[in-house]
């Protein structure tokens, strides 16, 4: 597929933004767990214009081409710029774009590209650049004190030590920059721990710290030849017992896969991902919106339910509904929970699990959301009782098994009575004799 291409000639002030998204779980005594939700990062790219009417009208022409946010188009970041000479698939990030007018039809105007950096990433040793001794360093504890204030005030202190965290300020060139840039590509923001020395020439104690970044984003503001100013943040973290093994279990996330199976084409679904798309089964899911609440019991129906909302920005279930009919109420869905080694972006073997199975329900339709339940009857099974048949011959399914009972050397039964007597196992069997073999009703 055929790309626009972003071509604009944009000032050498500007800045790019990555960002990432982790979520941490604090545990006792001041350590954490953490996971990352994103498996590649957000990139932004803040471009700045200053152009004379013919430039102006070309920037508007192209915002119109692509329709805002509406279409994606190529973007390469060149390296006069301070860039990589990596071409980006990017959009924009809002439908209105504001240029403010001067003398002679000159305007001055900015506009956010906004992708995905699945790019790979040249792996950096430390994080040992030099950086400004001014800046911020911090020494915390953590105390829970009653709310409500009283002659005695209960107060405990969930950390060992305090914790010390830093600001620390960058003024680097291109190549630098972009050390530091992949370094925290690496890390995946706040995700991955490192050792970090504060060195006494920076101001620092020359002690080595383990540490991690303190936000899921970096901004770097870029002025000419490519030069630019940065700020991170550290944070302490607390080390663990057994350090191989928490790394081993950081590094093994979880990950949500949604299967809605139809008839012509099924629906595959990757729970909230940057990754394009994840290989399970022999069946392509694909990153999109998903967001689902609790499993709810219904005690007077036996119905359990699943409420889950899916993207239809698209018009991805609309359109099937428009062109097949409303096959999406009572088809089958199952939400798997599977494990992704985070080093090689591979699910871990023999580790998922069905967490929900069911048919789809009450589906609901808007222009940007698809919600409906997934429900499972009867907690799972699809009748309360087994299934009976009245009829004179035993109704035992398989002969020698459990409900049969019998335990000789016969291998063969008719399921009749005559036969349940020559085995001698008339107490097992499971038919009605006294009932008609055939049963005429005249009206």
């Amino acid at each position: 597929m055929e790309y626009p291409v972003f071509d604009i000639p944009y000032q050498e002030v500007y800045s790019t933004k990555i960002e990432f998204n982790t979520q941490i779980n604090e545990k006792m005594k001041g350590r954490e767990q953490r996971y990352p939700v994103w498996t590649y990062p957000k990139r932004t790219f803040t471009l700045k214009f200053d152009k004379n009417f013919k430039g102006r009208k070309k920037l508007e022409k192209f915002f119109i081409e692509v329709m805002g946010q509406g279409k994606e188009f190529e973007f390469k970041w060149e390296k006069s710029k301070g860039g990589n000479d990596k071409t980006y698939l990017c959009t924009f990030d809002t439908d209105s774009f504001k240029q403010n007018i001067q003398d002679f039809g000159f305007s001055q105007s900015e506009l956010n590209l906004i992708c995905i950096d699945d790019n790979v990433v040249e792996t950096v040793g430390a994080l040992d650049f030099y950086h400004k001794a001014e800046g911020e360093a911090f020494v915390e504890f953590y105390t829970v004190i009653d709310k409500v204030f009283t002659a005695r005030n209960s107060r405990k202190s969930y950390w060992e030590r305090p914790k010390r965290s830093w600001t620390l300020n960058f003024d680097k060139n291109a190549k630098t920059r972009k050390m530091i840039e992949d370094f925290f590509i690496a890390k995946r923001g706040r995700f991955r721990s490192f050792d970090w020395v504060w060195k006494k020439e920076c101001g620092g104690d020359g002690n080595t710290y383990h540490v991690r970044f303190d936000e899921d984003s970096l901004q770097s503001n870029i002025d000419a030849n490519g030069f630019a100013e940065i700020k991170l943040k550290l944070k302490e973290v607390f080390p663990t017992a057994n350090p191989i093994l928490e790394v081993e279990q950081d590094e093994i996330i979880p990950r949500l896969l949604l299967k809605i199976e139809l008839d012509g084409g099924s629906i595959y679904i990757l729970d909230n991902e940057t990754m394009q798309s994840l290989r399970y089964n022999n069946e392509d899911y694909f990153g999109a919106p998903l967001t689902y609440g609790e499993i709810k019991k219904d005690d007077n129906s036996g119905v359990s339910k699943l409420d889950i909302k899916l993207s239809n920005v698209a018009l991805a279930i609309s359109g099937i509904i428009g062109a097949r009919g409303d096959v999406i109420t009572n088809a089958p869905a199952v939400l798997t929970l599977v494990f992704l080694d985070v080093n090689t972006n591979k699910l871990i073997p023999d580790l998922n699990q069905i967490v929900f199975a069911g048919r789809c329900n009450k589906l609901k339709l808007d222009y940007e959301n698809a919600s409906m339940d997934i429900e499972t009857s009867l907690g799972g099974y699809e009748v309360q009782a087994p299934i009976m048949k009245y009829r004179t011959t035993c109704q035992v399914r398989r002969f020698k098994d459990c409900r049969c009972g019998y335990t000789g050397e016969e291998t063969k039964c008719d399921r009749t009575l005559e036969r349940c007597k020559e085995l001698g196992n008339v107490k097992n069997f499971a038919g009605y004799p006294q009932m008609y073999n055939e049963l005429v009703i005249k009206v």
